[in-house]
């Protein structure tokens, strides 16, 4: 990647963790992007862009270097998330003992419960880091703004999508509220740092923002984001959603 702002943040998180940044673009992938953390035995961040979001791999580059800049900020410690399975595989069936899912076959509905934990839970993990991130990029990259604007309006649109009754129906009306209360903390976050309100009208007129307010306030309170303030922030999210059971903290020695 070429760009100035994506350069200085690789050369900030080579300098802050101590391991050199690998870049690269990769077809077959579904996501934008495949980050592999470095660790003492494989020390180099891996970085792997979708070939087809190759337009804006400085940006998506920029965003990877501002989770590991977060979640590597006390290199004895770099968190990661494991589910409980217990607990995990309780809630999974009490989900799959709801409707709609209690109308499908047995072994399906407790695939589509077990589907829902494990998106909530990466859910409450990946949306703190990714408003911290967002905020991060937005100070520290002001060229790569518009790229960045454009990313969050096709996402937040993409997540709107949830409001369609083909989509809210599908699942049990817990897991929706769950779900849209995070969707709306990230409108709030997205909106907090460009200024942009359009994000928050479609919870604005369905009555979630309320219930979003309240995750972003408690990541408000926490910032600047640093790894134990994430671990933090996250922890508060998870006991406010009911989903504090599902999971523990894993934190691994990065140190080169």
């Amino acid at each position: 990647m070429t760009h100035p702002d994506t350069q200085k943040m690789l050369q900030l998180v080579e300098e802050q963790t101590g391991y050199r940044v690998s870049v690269d673009l990769i077809s077959g992938i579904q996501e934008h992007a495949q980050m592999i953390s470095a660790r003492p035995e494989n020390p180099v961040h891996l970085i792997r862009v979708n070939d087809t979001q190759r337009a804006f791999a400085d940006y998506i580059v920029a965003v990877q270097c501002g989770m590991l800049l977060i979640l590597w900020s006390d290199l004895s410690k770099v968190p990661a998330i494991v589910l409980e399975e217990r607990p995990a595989a309780e809630q999974a069936e009490r989900w799959a003992g709801m409707e709609p899912l209690a109308s499908m076959p047995a072994d399906l509905s407790k695939k589509v419960g077990r589907f829902y934990v494990e998106g909530l839970v990466k859910q409450v993990q990946s949306v703190p880091l990714e408003i911290g991130v967002a905020k991060l990029v937005f100070e520290k990259c002001p060229a790569l703004r518009e790229a960045q604007a454009e990313s969050f309006r096709a996402q937040l649109q993409n997540l709107s999508q949830v409001f369609t009754p083909k989509v809210k129906d599908s699942g049990p009306a817990e897991v929706f509220q769950k779900n849209v209360t995070m969707n709306a903390a990230l409108a709030l976050g997205w909106s907090e740092i460009s200024g942009d309100r359009i994000a928050l009208l479609p919870y604005e007129s369905t009555g979630h923002l309320e219930s979003g307010k309240k995750l972003f306030a408690a990541l408000q309170a926490a910032s600047p984001l640093d790894s134990a303030a994430y671990t933090g922030v996250v922890n508060t999210w998870a006991r406010i959603l009911s989903l504090e059971a599902l999971y523990r903290w894993d934190f691994s020695n990065r140190k080169p």
